[in-house]
């Protein structure tokens, strides 16, 4: 093993960063074995030695963690420093057959995840991508299966992609040798499979430097919360297709305490990110179709939501619908539902126009908002 990177003032006490007896991660490049990788391993500015923020950024303040650090992190001490959420390595590539050094699951990880979430702090996991090894979507589905899915409660951030310099001595460029086409569809493929099984869209971990190169400024993303890494006191320039940060890493960290972040915005802001579930419209139907002006005509639909793992009925929930004009570019709220207790909501209405329906749930502090698909009803 490697010098430990450079200490940062995070306002974690000397004797917090003492415990634990962390071994240090080895520098990048110089004997990383496969598995040691780390959020921001392979960063260059690491490979200098580490560069510090002159003063902790604006921010809730948070940590991230590997086997480095142990078992026994002390969670406890990291939480009465002003620590609030912690970010945990769950996984690193994907079991392949024929390759011995695939499929790395971080030994500590159930410790290190459950002692977060004990102490108070908003967790959540990461997985190393090895995209030269395997497939975007078998590598999501490597990391759910070993503790990187999410659930509603409010105390599991959705799970980390890092996606960043390749930190291994293997004959590779920075970039696994991929082209940006062939590396925006590895990551598309994560994401996707990521989101169908927890219905979250996962975090992206990444540097602005890597992201533009290697995937040539790709914009496509911007909808999946950022983690930027960038060591200094800013300002920060985001990554090609965000306006900003959700999370910062912005410095190299300590073996005792992993690497310093911090939250772009407040307490409720980041309970809001790890509790809200996606929602979704089925059977959103208007009819009978054609009808006759003056006679009625019904909207029918169903909300549900994802609790991590499958679709539930979401009862009891309001629900306005909406009527649009043919010819017309202006919506109209007609109605406000409530959801029964299997999510189905029913309103009728006098057909009096052709034109298109459709339904918008606003959303709340657990649920995101979603509007459905338009369906027309031809009225004569």
């Amino acid at each position: 093993m490697k010098r430990l990177t450079a200490v940062v003032a995070m306002g974690v006490s000397a004797a917090v960063m003492a415990a634990g007896a962390a071994a240090a991660a080895p520098t990048p490049g110089h004997g990383l074995r496969p598995g040691e990788a780390y959020a921001g391993a392979g960063n260059p500015e690491r490979r200098a030695g580490g560069v510090g923020a002159a003063q902790v950024p604006a921010g809730l303040k948070g940590v991230d963690v590997s086997s480095y650090q142990g078992p026994n992190v002390d969670w406890a001490a990291l939480k009465q420093n002003g620590v609030r959420f912690a970010f945990v390595k769950a996984t690193e590539g994907a079991k392949v057959k024929g390759d011995p050094d695939s499929g790395y699951v971080n030994p500590y990880f159930k410790d290190q995840y459950n002692g977060a979430r004990k102490a108070g702090l908003i967790r959540g996991a990461y997985h190393f991508a090895l995209p030269h090894k395997s497939g975007g979507a078998r590598q999501a589905d490597y990391f759910i299966n070993n503790g990187g899915g999410w659930s509603t409660g409010g105390g599991t951030l959705p799970g980390v992609l890092d996606i960043e310099f390749n930190p291994y001595d293997n004959g590779l460029d920075t970039c696994y040798g991929l082209k940006p086409a062939q590396m925006v569809g590895w990551i598309r493929a994560f994401s996707n499979r990521y989101r169908k099984r927890t219905g979250r869209y996962p975090i992206i971990y990444t540097n602005a430097y890597w992201w533009n190169k290697c995937t040539n400024n790709n914009t496509s993303f911007g909808n999946h919360p950022l983690w930027q890494a960038h060591y200094g006191s800013g300002p920060v320039t985001p990554p090609a297709g965000w306006k900003t940060y959700t999370f910062w890493q912005y410095a190299a960290g300590t073996g005792a305490t992993g690497n310093p972040s911090v939250f772009n915005g407040s307490l409720k802001a980041l309970r809001k990110l790890a509790a809200q579930a996606r929602t979704g419209f089925t059977k959103v139907n208007a009819g009978p179709e054609p009808r006759k002006k003056g006679k009625k005509l019904t909207v029918v639909g169903r909300l549900h939501y994802h609790n991590g793992t499958a679709w539930r009925p979401l009862a009891k929930r309001k629900v306005s619908i909406w009527f649009r004009a043919r010819g017309t570019s202006k919506w109209v709220r007609k109605a406000v539902v409530t959801t029964n207790g299997k999510g189905r909501f029913r309103r009728k209405f006098i057909a009096r126009k052709g034109g298109y329906w459709r339904a918008k749930f606003a959303g709340g502090p657990k649920f995101f908002g979603v509007t459905s698909g338009s369906d027309y009803v031809d009225v004569r």
